[in-house]
């Protein structure tokens, strides 16, 4: 059979799981945990209720005996005006910003060097006073520049002459304050002006050195000229880089198209010429082979042009015809013997380009090289005198800061004045009510943590919240708590107890829907950790709404050594479980009938001395064998796992195994041990049932369905009657049909 781990026991995603079935928001269950963390904490408030008036009681007379032990205190007052601050620009000699200055003058009065400083003029005024003890406390009063001062000492005349010491201390340190500053200030600018000097006479010594060996006139004039020269080479040199692609990617037809669109640029565009005083590479010579080319060319055109008109009135054998076809022909040769020399020009003409180009950039390199070194010196020049200048503006205003500070080295820069000298020192002592108060709020205190502390250490199951936090098992019913006077009685038919009611009609479906394979359990313990848990209670009211669906039932005290059960269900005792596992009687002998309907009972029958051992015998297996046959559904009330063995020797032998935990009495530590041991012999241990379970707690709120059945049970008693039936009727369909 396997072990259940159905929604019961479980937290869903959100974090666990509402009345209703639907999981609960994190919220909720942040609600819920600290409604029941509250409950947890007023109930052990009022298990130890006493606790917190003992310690608040015992506050109060402590706070009384120290207060009355101590000795008498004595405090001075005074009145000190500091407003009003003068401050010296550029390099003040003592400033404070004036959000702060207050704050500050508050911690120098408190200061250690000033506290100090009036303790030894106390002591150099009055040698034969010895040093005390002393609190000091310094305010300032609201909108004014007013210090209110107050001195508390054991002596009254120690206090009042602490007092004026420490004034007066404070207008001394803050006068040597202001002179240590100033003196510190004027040493830090000599040294700053007498640094600038040494660099100053640095710089003009650079200078006049630098001037020795370069003229910067001749400098300045170089490098203007080295730069109009260079830019002129560079333009000349970019020319020719320009005619030299021009000549090299061009053929000869091409540049001597060029060379007409060049002379027909307008007149007023000046020629340029090369270095050798010729024009420069944009134009061909007007002499030699190209030009020849070129008269050739046109001379061709012009005798092409004479045959075509002589063509429209004569015939190609005409004599003047003939003649001119040779003479065109002769031009053509000449044309091709032309343009061959032509080309040969070309290329003359592109490596002398060439050849200038080379020379230009040599130029070029050389002056650049010149005009960089200009302009180096020059740079250097430019650095030697600004470092002068600078040096020599910041040694003149140095030097005019150091004029301000000497002459208001001996200005006083706040407005110090004592308003009242130090008062006559007056007792002081805590009244009745701060060592009341000091008393409550110490007692009060000191027992919430020892509560705490209690709480810590107490792990009693105090909520269904924390049951599930510390066990994953399923929970298979919740028991609440019930108040009544007298003995508890057993269930019954129009039981007005809804609440216990319905629950243990929860209980009884969770065991006959359990999810197993196979058959649902029918042979089922009932036990705790520790007696007083409620076992036998709920082992005997489950037994009962069993009954009360119509299965066959038999109820078994297996406390042998402390059964219960005869005496909740009425029944004398006689011959019982111990008799049987004896031998002494069979079984069907020791079944007693009970009031309630297919409810029977084996009581405990006479104590024995080690009832496992009989557990463990054939005599208990057969015994389990036949009454598994017989009825439908087995019932053991167990003794506690953790005290005896007796369950622990049953518990392998039987379908299923249920532990009660009681909530506020259950251990969580015992409920832990009782589940390890189980586990270790193989006991299939179904669930936990939660008892004495507050019907408050929200993931167990009955209310609205409780009270809609007490307004059904105010209805007139045929209703009542006739509804019970109904219900009874679908309750035993339920156990009928196939799990």
């Amino acid at each position: 059979m396997e072990r259940n781990t159905g929604s019961y026991g479980n937290y869903g995603a959100y974090g666990g799981y509402g009345q209703n079935g639907y999981p609960q928001k994190p919220l909720s269950v942040f609600w819920a945990r600290w409604r029941v963390q509250v409950r947890r904490y007023i109930a052990i408030l009022y298990r130890y209720v006493w606790l917190l008036p003992l310690t608040i009681l015992l506050g109060v007379g402590v706070a009384d005996l120290v207060v009355t032990q101590m000795p008498p205190d004595y405090i001075s007052t005074g009145r000190m005006m500091v407003s009003g601050q003068f401050e010296i620009k550029e390099g003040a000699a003592y400033n404070e910003q004036a959000d702060n200055y207050y704050g500050t003058q508050v911690e120098l009065m408190k200061s250690i060097a000033v506290r100090n400083g009036a303790m030894a003029r106390v002591q150099a005024l009055h040698p034969d006073m010895l040093p005390e003890m002393l609190t000091l406390s310094v305010s300032q009063q609201p909108h004014a520049s007013v210090f209110n001062l107050s001195v508390e000492a054991q002596s009254p005349i120690y206090a009042q002459t602490y007092l004026d010491a420490l004034m007066k201390e404070y207008i001394e340190t803050k006068r040597k304050l202001r002179l240590e500053k100033s003196d510190s200030t004027t040493s830090a600018i000599q040294e700053e002006l007498t640094r600038l000097e040494g660099e100053i006479d640095a710089s003009d010594a650079a200078m006049h050195d630098f001037q020795q060996k370069n003229n910067i006139g001749y400098l300045q004039q170089a490098g203007n000229d080295a730069a109009v020269y260079l830019a002129a080479k560079n333009k000349e040199l970019a020319d020719l880089k320009i005619e030299a692609n021009l000549l090299q990617m061009l053929d000869l037809d091409q540049n001597l198209d060029r060379q007409r669109s060049t002379v027909a640029a307008p007149a007023e565009t000046p020629a340029t010429t090369d270095a050798n005083g010729k024009a420069d590479g944009a134009t061909i010579d007007n002499d030699g082979p190209i030009a020849d080319y070129q008269k050739a060319k046109q001379s061709l055109e012009l005798l092409k042009a004479q045959r075509a008109s002589m063509a429209e009135r004569l015939r190609p054998a005409h004599p003047d015809m003939i003649a001119i076809d040779q003479q065109i022909t002769r031009e053509n040769e000449l044309i091709k013997t032309l343009r061959s020399q032509s080309v040969e020009a070309l290329k003359t003409r592109r490596d002398s380009i060439q050849i200038q180009i080379q020379n230009l950039e040599g130029v070029v390199k050389e002056w650049e090289a010149k005009a960089l070194d200009l302009s180096t010196r020059m740079a250097e020049y430019d650095r030697i005198k600004t470092k002068s200048d600078r040096a020599k503006e910041e040694y003149e205003r140095l030097l005019s800061n150091m004029n301000s500070v000497t002459v208001t080295k001996n200005v006083d820069q706040d407005s110090i004045m004592i308003m009242e000298q130090a008062s006559p020192a007056l007792s002081v002592k805590p009244g009745w009510l701060k060592i009341i108060l000091a008393g409550l709020g110490g007692g009060l205190l000191v027992g919430l943590g020892i509560l705490f502390c209690i709480d810590q250490l107490d792990d009693r199951i105090g909520s269904f919240l924390e049951l599930q936090s510390q066990f994953p098992e399923t929970i298979l019913g919740q028991i609440p708590s019930e108040k009544f006077a007298g003995e508890f009685s057993l269930l019954h038919h129009n039981d007005d107890r809804f609440a216990l009611l319905e629950s243990f009609r929860s209980l009884r479906s969770s065991l006959i829907f359990f999810p197993t394979e196979g058959g649902r359990p029918k042979t089922l313990i009932v036990t705790s950790a520790l007696p007083n848990e409620g076992k036998t209670t709920i082992s005997a009211n489950l037994a009962i709404t069993m009954a009360f669906s119509g299965a066959k039932t038999l109820v078994i005290d297996a406390d042998m050594r402390r059964g219960k059960l005869s005496h909740l269900f009425g029944v004398t005792e006689g011959n019982g479980l111990s008799s049987v596992l004896m031998g002494v009687i069979p079984w069907k002998e020791a079944i007693h009938q009970t009031t309630v309907d297919n409810l029977s009972l084996i009581s405990c029958g006479p104590p024995l001395k080690h009832p496992a051992e009989h557990l463990l015998g054939q005599v208990a297996d057969q015994f389990l064998k036949e009454i598994y046959e017989e009825f439908d559904y087995v019932i053991f009330d167990s003794p506690p796992v953790t005290l005896i063995d007796d369950t622990l020797s049953l518990a392998p032998k039987v379908d299923g195994t249920m532990v009660v935990v009681r909530f506020g009495v259950s251990s969580v530590r015992t409920t832990r041990r009782t589940l390890e041991l189980l586990a270790q012999r193989q006991s299939n241990v179904l669930g936990l049932i939660c008892n004495d379970v507050h019907v408050a707690e929200s993931e167990y709120n009955y209310g609205y369905y409780y009270r809609q059945t007490i307004d059904t049970y105010n209805k007139d008693p045929m209703e009542q009657r006739e509804g019970a039936k109904k219900e009874e009727g679908k309750e035993n369909k339920d156990v009928k049909a196939p799990v």
